[in-house]
């Protein structure tokens, strides 16, 4: 086996097509937020994992085509997105968060206790 099929056999299960989803990252003191744009997919259809500090969102549409309906024209397909990140051991991983409102998943990803920004006041004597 090359390594293009490799790849693929890797990136692509039952059938999907895995594209990156477009995604902003915005940084805190406190934190990180991850805002994924998610069109198609349902709350159900997606699945969040932390494994070695890789943080790896992947969501699958789960449309089905009508048994009652012959297709006669189709564009759609099976689809998946997924995008992994490096959490660089700075993220509390147990107090990660989620939520998901019509099709755009919010993570928010809290630093560790040390590794937050202090602001230091300077005494004048």
């Amino acid at each position: 086996m090359n390594t293009v099929e490799e790849k693929k056999d890797i990136e692509s299960t039952r059938g999907y097509t895995y594209a990156a989803p477009m995604t902003d990252i915005i940084e805190n003191k406190d934190g990180f937020e991850i805002i994924f744009d998610l069109p198609g997919i349902e709350k159900n259809d997606i699945k969040i994992n932390i494994e070695k500090d890789i943080l790896t969102v992947t969501a699958e549409s789960s449309f089905e085509q009508n048994p009652d309906f012959q297709c006669i024209h189709k564009e759609t397909n099976f689809f998946g997105f997924r995008r992994s990140f490096n959490l660089n051991k700075i993220i509390d991983s147990n107090k990660v968060e989620a939520q998901f409102n019509n099709g755009t998943l919010t993570l928010k990803l809290p630093k560790k206790a040390e590794e937050q920004s202090k602001e230091i006041s300077i005494n004048i004597d």
